[in-house]
């Protein structure tokens, strides 16, 4: 197939910039740029990815609603019922929630589909209920389930769904909804996947435990003209209402001064005298101020510094002390953190903690919002403990989902890949040994395996047993504490891998057989096959080798019984989730990603499907969507490989979708205007 080959071009001002404040290579720096990591924060996050600065869970939408309910379950001895789906990502969600929910004393059953099809099924939920279920938890499934969750709330069961599946246009009656691609979440990445959505409702649920849970607090930052309480004055004040470290509200003003901002104050926080001579007084700010912080605690960076300044004010405006409770993150910090400076600028530098303004009060605010979580978080070993235990899970869950490595994806992967080998999990163990996965060393380092390896040698054996409706074979296998049924399991997933190989084999050649009969690939832009008499659960692997094969989008249908069940894959210009959705009217059920999709519907509305989503496909991909792109990132001399390049180069890892392996082109004059360039 004809393919295009661009170089890459990187604007050399933005790689000197990422090369010289983070203090990498201008070659790493480049390959950033390429990757569209132009930001200097993001460039450091994905650099130097940090378990410790994941987004607080308490973002996700109904996540406090979600936590509280299932707190009322466990404390009444409710059976809660953990209902996940049948691929990789949906069992580790299962088996993250399965385990913690244990841990934390719950009564706990749980549930794959197995022939039933993917997704809720009215049958297993009104089995359940029989069993005395009252509470059901969905994992990487859900948020489409209108009929499913309406007939579940009939019989008496709450449903809290966690998900990250793209919501339909009518959201199912679940009690809470945790998904971060709802159209009103404020989760800053929509990409997780179902895994990572389930650990962070499990580490909510966690934090539920702790003294700051739904507590609120007074964040606090004060600029002033000088040190001194008594003589200097208050130029901004700054606060944060939050609970469970979330905002909730602010407050804030500029404070107009009765003397001249001394230049030396100006110098630090850069706020002058034009900037405050519209402000309103101290006095007039304070009691307003008052009144909003009431008796909260108030928690500030050099605290003392503050409430000297507030005490002083509110002596000398109100007639009173100010006596609130505080707590002091430049002390805690001291305790904490082994650096030579515990100031928040140098705390914000150290800790990678995001902030665009320091030594002005908002900003400060968030910044010492920020430490008071690291600081909460780092003193609770239940939740180190906690992280460190479930990361092997997340990881493997999140390679298989094939979501984005980007962002949090990256940084969880990043850490749990080297967390799968020493897992204390006997059936993950022994699903590693059996793959042979082990770690390598670079410059006598050792060094984790890569996410290339875990997804081609992993999660095709875990997939197989789902394949076969056997799902509870690898949800068995990632829950049991017994070695010998460890090693019994991973022998039986490997014949159903055996199988499917077997299985995709034949699939494979039929499809391709019928893509000759059902389609023209010289006007077709997208391949719409159906067959009949075919086993189901290769229909997405079969799906995926297509895409790369005719390299456009690929629907996969089988009949049986007079209903159709495939898998749709598609390529980046092309979201086959927004196709299907415009098509929702013919389909019975459908659900996925921007790439990848399920769907069933009845076979009487085959010809309409076909026609509609063609049809959309003509009008927005266009043609040159359709011829695969080589990107070359970088001409490279051949004495450029050496063992430094391949050190720098992990430092890009894991790669996988977002992040591909970058691709080189060896200088040379005898290949110079060989391919044609690009941007």
């Amino acid at each position: 197939m004809k393919k295009n080959w661009f170089y890459k071009r990187a604007d050399p001002l933005k790689v000197k910039e990422i090369s010289s404040v983070l203090g990498i290579s201008p070659f790493l720096a480049t390959l950033l740029v390429h990757r569209n990591v132009t930001d200097i924060h993001e460039a450091g996050r994905f650099i130097f990815s940090d378990i410790s600065s994941l987004p607080n869970p308490f973002l996700l939408p109904d996540m406090e609603k979600a936590v509280m309910r299932v707190r009322q379950a466990i404390d009444a001895k409710e059976k809660i019922l953990i209902y996940g789906d049948r691929d990789v990502d949906g069992v580790t969600s299962l088996a993250i929630l399965v385990r913690t929910l244990k841990n934390l004393g719950a009564e706990i059953l749980w549930a794959v589909p197995l022939k039933e099809g993917y997704g809720l099924q009215n049958s297993i939920l009104e089995r359940f209920r029989k069993q005395g279920v009252s509470l059901v938890i969905t994992v990487d499934c859900g948020t489409k389930a209108v009929q499913e969750i309406q007939f579940a709330c009939s019989i008496g069961l709450d449903v809290i769904v966690t998900d990250h599946h793209l919501q339909g246009a009518v959201l199912p009656p679940a009690f809470a909804i945790v998904n971060p691609s709802l159209k009103n979440s404020k989760y800053p990445a929509k990409d997780l996947a179902g895994c990572l959505t389930a650990f962070k409702f499990a580490y909510a649920l966690m934090v539920t435990f702790n003294r700051t849970f739904n507590q609120e607090y007074v964040i606090l930052d004060l600029e002033t003209t000088g040190l001194s309480s008594l003589s200097d004055e208050i130029v901004e004040i700054g606060a944060l209402l939050v609970k469970n470290f979330v905002p909730v509200k602010k407050f804030h003003s500029l404070i107009r001064t009765s003397r001249p901002i001394p230049p030396s104050a100006t110098q630090i926080h850069g706020i002058t005298d034009a900037m405050v001579q519209e402000a309103p007084s101290l006095a007039e700010v304070l009691p307003d101020l008052a009144r909003w912080i009431g008796r909260r605690t108030i928690v500030a960076h050099n605290a003392r510094f503050d409430m000297g300044f507030l005490n002083a004010a509110y002596e000398k405006i109100l007639g009173q002390s100010f006596d609130n409770t505080s707590i002091d993150t430049l002390a805690l910090s001291r305790e904490i953190f082994q650096l030579p400076s515990h100031s928040l600028t140098a705390l914000v530098k150290e800790l990678r903690i995001e902030s665009v303004n320091t030594h002005r009060a908002m900003a400060d605010c968030m910044a010492t919002l920020s430490l008071f979580q690291k600081i909460e978080e780092k003193g609770d070993p239940r939740l180190q403990f906690f992280v460190e235990d479930q990361m092997d899970l997340v990881t493997l869950g999140t390679i298989a989902d094939v979501v984005p490595l980007l962002h949090e994806n990256r940084t969880v992967v990043r850490y749990g890949l080297g967390r799968l080998l020493n897992s204390r999990k006997v059936g993950l163990r022994a699903l590693m040994e059996s793959c042979g996965i082990k770690s390598g060393s670079v410059k006598g380092q050792e060094q984790p395996p890569t996410a290339k390896e875990i997804a081609w040698g992993v999660t095709p054996l875990l997939n197989a047993a789902g394949r076969f409706s056997k799902a509870d074979l690898t949800a068995l296998l990632l829950l049991t504490e017994d070695e010998a049924e460890a090693k019994r399991l991973v022998r039986e997933i490997s014949g159903l891998n055996q199988d499917r190989k077997s299985l995709q084999k034949i699939n494979m050649n039929e499809f391709f057989k019928l893509v000759q009969e059902q389609c023209d690939l010289t006007k077709d832009k997208l391949v719409f096959v159906v067959a009949q008499g075919l086993e189901h659960g290769v229909t997405g692997i079969v799906a995926s080798q297509m895409v790369r094969e005719f390299a456009r989008p690929v629907v996969l249908l089988i009949v049986e019984n007079g209903t159709a069940r495939g898998s749709s894959r598609s390529i980046p210009s092309f979201n086959i989730v927004n196709a299907l959705t415009r098509c929702e009217g013919l389909l019975t059920q459908y659900g996925g990603h921007p790439a990848a999709a399920g769907l069933t519907l009845e076979s009487k509305n085959i010809e309409m499907l076909k026609e509609q989503i063609k049809k959309i496909a003509q009008e927005e991909i266009d043609r040159m969507d359709l011829i695969p792109k080589i990107e070359i990132d970088l001409e490279l001399e051949l004495n450029q490989l050496n063992l430094d390049f391949i050190q720098e180069m992990r430092q890009l890892e894991p790669y996988g979708q977002g992040n591909p392996e970058p691709v080189f082109f060896r200088s040379g004059d005898q290949n110079r205007g060989r391919f044609p360039r690009g941007s």
